[in-house]
């Protein structure tokens, strides 16, 4: 199949976009995984509540201004609703973070990991319900909204045409990275949470309190959670199952990049962000199954992943 260098572009930036949705969804994996040793399977669920949250945001903001039209206007009327959506939601799923690790995690991190894996999901199962007790069974769209402005005229720059919206993920997207690195490599607090990686021990021999750190990490992991199932939703739709393929997709990608590796879940999920989007043109039944073959060959040649180093955060 031919590929014009325009659709080629195009193809790229679909995959980049989805590659930055699925490193907001990855990255708060991976952190948990590396630094609370808790391979979290409630993940996606909170991935999707943050989906829908967002949604029942952006309706409230929606029916107070009006419905965006074309144009700037419309345009940035648009993305500031969704980015005040985001934000709340994300808020939100702090406390909710903090709530699980405090009520139901600390409890069992001396145990077998079999408990761990049991819990998580029972939590996955558990919001499951939560969600269809709130928001039903049926699915919940805004595209009536997207597809009002869903390009951004920019052949003057490059010659192409482009959604308005990817744009806007891929420059989120971009400060959600550089922040997230600037965290861990910066400041006192993600120094902190990397020595508590490391050693554990000796970060508690020196007066840091692990149970602080682990809560902190935990709801940190769950706003990026929330944060990218916000920012995911509104070209498509939140659905009950939703939280499903992005959970495995993140698990792919940690694996990809290395165990607890920050920067591995940023190089693998847009390696997989970029080859599942080509695939899609080129062979569309091999979609699902490209991450898996790239996560089947890495692991041939580098059983620890790209960056693999257990416990490591940057």
């Amino acid at each position: 199949m031919a590929v014009t260098p325009t659709a080629a572009l195009v193809q790229t930036l679909n995959g980049i976009q989805f590659g930055f949705i699925l490193f907001m969804i990855a990255s708060g994996l991976t952190v948990i995984l590396g630094i609370l040793d808790v391979l979290n399977l409630a993940h996606g669920e909170l991935f999707s509540i943050g989906a829908y949250t967002a949604i029942g945001v952006f309706g409230f903001i929606i029916g107070i201004v009006g419905p965006p039209g074309g144009g700037v206007v419309g345009t940035a009327v648009f993305v500031l609703a969704v980015l005040a959506a985001v934000l709340v939601t994300a808020a939100i799923l702090l406390p909710v973070g903090t709530l699980f690790e405090a009520v139901f995690l600390r409890q069992i991190y001396d145990r077998d990991q079999v408990y761990q894996l049991v819990l998580t999901f029972a939590l996955l199962l558990i919001l499951l319900d939560v969600k269809k007790v709130i928001w039903g069974d049926s699915s919940i769209r805004t595209d009536a909204v997207y597809s009002a402005i869903n390009t951004i005229p920019t052949s003057e720059l490059v010659g192409l045409n482009y959604p308005t919206y990817n744009v806007f993920v891929i420059l989120v997207g971009s400060v959600v990275v550089v922040g997230l690195f600037w965290f861990f490599e910066r400041t006192k607090t993600g120094r902190i949470i990397r020595a508590t990686a490391i050693d554990r021990e000796m970060a508690t021999a020196i007066g840091v309190s692990t149970d602080r750190v682990f809560t902190l990490v935990f709801a940190l992991g769950a706003f990026l959670a929330g944060f990218a199932g916000a920012m995911a939703v509104p070209p498509t739709s939140a659905t009950l199952e939703m939280g499903t393929n992005p959970l495995v997709l993140s698990f792919v990608v940690i694996v990809i990049g290395g165990l607890g590796s920050l920067r591995g879940a940023f190089v693998g999920a847009l390696l997989v962000g970029v080859i599942r989007s080509w695939m899609i043109t080129l062979y569309p039944p091999g979609e699902i199954a490209a991450p898996f073959a790239i996560m089947a060959l890495i692991l041939l040649v580098k059983p620890e992943g790209l960056f693999g180093t257990w416990g490591e955060t940057a």
